[in-house]
């Protein structure tokens, strides 16, 4: 096969190198119990960092009853993980994979012959369905016999990023609607003019509102990750659930001296979904876009008929750096700072876990930055 690769090296071993390591590596009595009495997710890759040698917790953490199911490939091409089949030489090759703490750390490893130790986010597919991994890797040159091989240790800390990461945006998001609730009583206590009150308590309605929207929020997110959310469909008008998420979010501020306007060829097609999981990732799709949009700047909401299916858009004029790009969907990453990354994985989880949709984006010079999401009229 010819060597294709945007980042590591493409070439693999054949099937009887593979084999010819494999028994090489179960042929050592005292690697092979030292080895077995390692906790955990353990791996052992050879120079091409294809699989040759794996402990129970890797099989278990893939569902594998046999090493024979996963012998020969690569870590992302046994996880699942989106990027390893964008390339024909598989994981590591795509332009993706050069953002990925599992290949850099083999590499440096491989460069140095040093134990090389890095964070890695996989976004993965089981049963069509989205998964995210937050792994620690640990790589470990070893020689048995003048052979060179790569000691894996993986760290699941899976439930450790997520925590963080919703705790964090909880408590920011929710700190900052009681406070603006907060300041509105207190105005209000002080005393001010009748036509004042009024306005002050539609306002301080609408600031207890996203309080409680804030905390619906994160506890859909947990419900969808646990595969507890429920599903329930009803009939919408697209137009009108673009004007009620642009109405929801209008007060927060991301929108704050910018403007959000609705395509006028927006379709006003009634079509069959959830109405609170899509106002939901209508709602981060436009706060996404404002947040990357500068002072006095504006983005663009629409929704177009394709025949089958309805596809809902956010465009701004903004250009994505190319590491961004790559990391786009994956749970901790984001661009607003440390355990901050959220957004875009909600919108790809619900999309695509629970209204059977598509999601994608482009960003470059000439479209500038336009995400969307697709569904079939008839879910």
């Amino acid at each position: 096969m010819e060597e294709i690769t945007h980042f590591a090296p493409a070439l693999r071993s054949t099937s009887e190198q593979i084999n010819k390591e494999y028994k090489h590596i179960a042929s050592n009595k005292l690697f092979k119990e030292l080895f077995g009495a390692i906790s955990g997710i353990s791996a052992v890759l050879d120079s091409n960092r294809q699989i040759v040698y794996a402990n129970e917790g890797l099989l278990a953490m893939l569902d594998n009853e046999s090493l024979d199911a996963i012998l020969g490939n690569r870590l992302g091409e046994a996880i699942s993980c989106v990027n390893s089949n964008e390339m024909p030489n598989g994981c590591g090759t795509s332009k993706a994979c050069a953002y990925c703490g599992l290949v850099n750390a083999f590499l440096d490893s491989q460069r140095t012959g040093l134990k090389s130790v890095s964070e890695c986010r996989i976004s993965a597919t089981a049963d069509e369905k989205l998964l995210s991994f937050d792994l620690s890797i640990t790589v470990i040159p070893l020689y048995l016999s003048e052979n060179l091989y790569y000691v894996i240790s993986i760290q699941d800390i899976s439930n450790e990023k997520r925590r963080l990461a919703l705790e964090k945006i909880f408590f920011h998001d929710i700190l900052n609607s009681a406070g603006g609730l907060n300041g509105l009583l207190t105005i209000l206590k002080e005393g001010c003019s009748p036509e004042e009150t009024y306005e002050l308590i539609d306002l301080s309605e609408e600031a207890s509102r996203d309080v409680l929207e804030e905390i619906i929020l994160h506890k859909q997110i947990k419900a969808a990750e646990n595969g507890d959310l429920k599903v329930n469909l009803e009939l919408i008008n697209i137009k009108d659930i673009i004007h009620s998420s642009i109405g929801k979010i209008k007060s927060h501020e991301a929108c704050r001296d910018k403007t959000v306007t609705i395509s006028d060829d927006t379709s006003e097609t009634i079509f069959k979904t959830d109405r609170i999981l899509l106002q939901r990732i209508m709602i981060n799709m436009i706060k996404n876009a404002l947040e990357s949009t500068k002072k006095n700047g504006f983005i663009t909401v629409g929704a177009t008929d394709n025949g089958n299916t309805i596809r809902f858009w956010v465009k701004n004029s903004e250009v994505m750096p190319i590491d961004v790009q790559m990391q786009m969907f994956q749970r901790s990453f984001s661009t607003k700072g440390y355990n901050r990354g959220i957004g875009t994985y909600s919108i790809k989880l619900l999309t695509e876990n629970y209204l059977n949709g598509k999601v994608g984006f482009a960003s470059n010079d000439t479209e500038r930055t336009i995400f969307w999401v697709e569904f079939i009229k008839e879910p």
